[in-house]
């Protein structure tokens, strides 16, 4: 049972949300983003960054997962979250379906996201790659870093880095396979390791750069 928090003033909202939730994990409420919490998970109601920008730097802390609750936000709104850090976002008209399993895949370190949106959201992390606008250059001993890294990878560890590249989620790449999550979850595992990274966007971004130097 984890301990999700939800971040919102509309009451009918906190209660839906709450109500989905509340039968497989411990839901209260957060009243403040600034004090001090403790959760697995917040619940973040969109219009809280309607109405306060600077909110987005939470989505830094590394300690909790945030789920972006939002209705019809913008497709570069939702970007923006997850560039800076959320696990994900969620269309209010879909909570009562979809809702429980967003929580379910973000607590599992999975990302919450339209799969369209997964390379738009690689590309403004790596510096836009595409445009000509990224500047960064590695040295010698951090492309031979990396080329080690890539050659580390067992064969069932690359085909499960090549399909996190294209924004498969675990379950996917369990199917397609034929292995079960347990075991996507394990190989994951040893490629973040590996890789020096803690998540999928994060993994994804490092096999771009090392595709750049190989």
């Amino acid at each position: 049972m984890a301990n999700i928090l939800i971040y919102s003033n509309n009451p009918r909202l906190t209660a839906e949300w709450t109500h989905t939730l509340i039968s497989e994990h411990s839901v209260s409420r957060l009243l403040n983003m600034q004090h001090e919490y403790h959760a697995d998970a917040v619940i973040f109601d969109a219009r809280k960054l309607d109405e306060d920008a600077s909110l987005i730097a939470v989505f830094a802390n590394k300690n909790t997962r945030f789920l972006v609750m939002g209705s019809n936000w913008p497709e570069q709104k939702q970007i923006d979250v997850l560039v800076h850090g959320a696990a994900g976002y969620c269309e209010e008209a879909e909570a009562t379906l979809l809702l429980k399993r967003a929580v379910e895949c973000i607590l599992k370190g999975d990302i919450w996201i339209r799969r369209a949106l997964v390379p738009k959201v690689i590309g403004v992390l790596t510096g836009s790659l595409n445009n000509g606008h990224n500047n960064h250059h590695l040295s010698a001993t951090d492309i031979d870093k990396f080329n080690k890294m890539a050659d580390s990878l067992s064969a069932r560890e690359l085909e499960v880095a090549n399909m996190i590249r294209q924004g498969e989620n675990n379950k996917t790449i369990a199917q397609a396979m034929n292995i079960s999550e347990r075991t996507v979850k394990a190989h994951l595992s040893s490629i973040f390791r590996k890789f020096e990274v803690d998540d999928r966007l994060r993994l994804a971004i490092r096999l771009k750069e090392i595709d750049q130097y190989r």
